[in-house]
């Protein structure tokens, strides 16, 4: 197999390098596309190539199992631009949230301030439409630069967001670049707002963790019928259930397994008591067996 000139890659990948949780097994290849045109070179090459892929942003929202994954990665951390005309701001989906607001910051740009301090691509928040509380990214979002062998511009109508999910999460495309609409501001205020964000975000757990790994149903708070069922501070393993705030999975030293075993043995208590059904947010690479639980 002929790779593509002057793209560059890595052979042997290790997801424990380059996801949050610091877990995983490695990939036999990772490619490292810089710009549109190799991004969709790289996809081309990959659907050919490749009986199945991974796209990876920041690693953010995914547990990768502990065996090795047999496939290839397209990793979007160095697809990262942004630029903006009047009140639409464009970014490629490689942009981490901290170098959109940072432009925002410099050039003035509202609206985009309660993303500080996730950490995040673009690129990932758009596909599971991510944010905080009540407001996510489809309420910014004018239009989505995808690729499945074409290229097509997908409008907010098009994109059809949910609970963090998005039409992207199911059609075999990478996201290339994400339109936003912003406001024009002040240097000043944007930056006192990202501070503001920043701030309230200082209360979410520390330690290697994807976030929150479940979804809130429909008029609940996941975190608070976790809390409710008593399972903060529950441990298998490495991996604890945070006594800070219940919808977050801590790896303490421990494996994929671990948290994958605690994220099953969550969603079986929670049904028992309330009969809810918890959905993952977390996207899993690789193998997780049930029969491991």
């Amino acid at each position: 197999m002929q790779l593509p000139k002057n793209i560059a890659y890595e052979e042997n990948f290790s997801f424990a390098k380059h996801t949050t949780y610091g877990l995983g097994g490695n990939a036999k290849i990772a490619f490292f596309p810089k710009t549109i045109n190799e991004a969709t070179e790289i996809f081309d090459f990959v659907n050919t190539n490749y009986a199945k892929y991974f796209i990876l942003g920041n690693g953010s929202n995914v547990l990768a199992s502990d065996e090795d994954y047999d496939g290839a990665v397209i990793h979007t951390g160095f697809l990262s631009d942004n630029s903006h005309e009047d009140t639409t701001l464009t970014c490629l989906s490689g942009t981490s949230v901290k170098k959109l607001l940072d432009y925002c910051i410099l050039n003035g740009l509202e609206g985009l301030e309660y993303l500080a301090g996730i950490p995040a691509s673009i690129g990932g928040l758009t596909l599971m439409n991510g944010g905080i509380n009540c407001t996510r990214i489809e309420s910014n979002v004018t239009e989505v630069l995808i690729y499945d062998g074409k290229s097509h511009n997908l409008k907010l109508e098009d994109c059809k967001f949910g609970n963090k999910h998005s039409t992207m999460c199911d059609i075999n495309a990478i996201i290339l670049s994400v339109s936003l609409k912003v406001t024009k501001s002040t240097k000043e205020k944007v930056k006192n707002s990202v501070n503001y964000f920043l701030n309230l975000r200082k209360a979410q757990p520390k330690g290697k963790s994807c976030g929150c790994v479940f979804k809130n149903p429909e008029n609940i708070s996941a975190g608070r019928i976790i809390d409710e069922t008593g399972l903060k501070g529950l441990q298998f393993g490495g991996a604890t259930v945070s006594k800070e705030h219940a919808n977050f999975i801590i790896n303490e030293s421990g494996t994929a397994k671990d948290v994958y075993k605690l994220i099953c043995e969550v969603k079986k208590r929670v049904y028992e008591r309330y009969k809810e059904k918890l959905e993952e947010e977390v996207i899993y690479i690789g193998k997780f067996n049930e029969t491991d639980v």
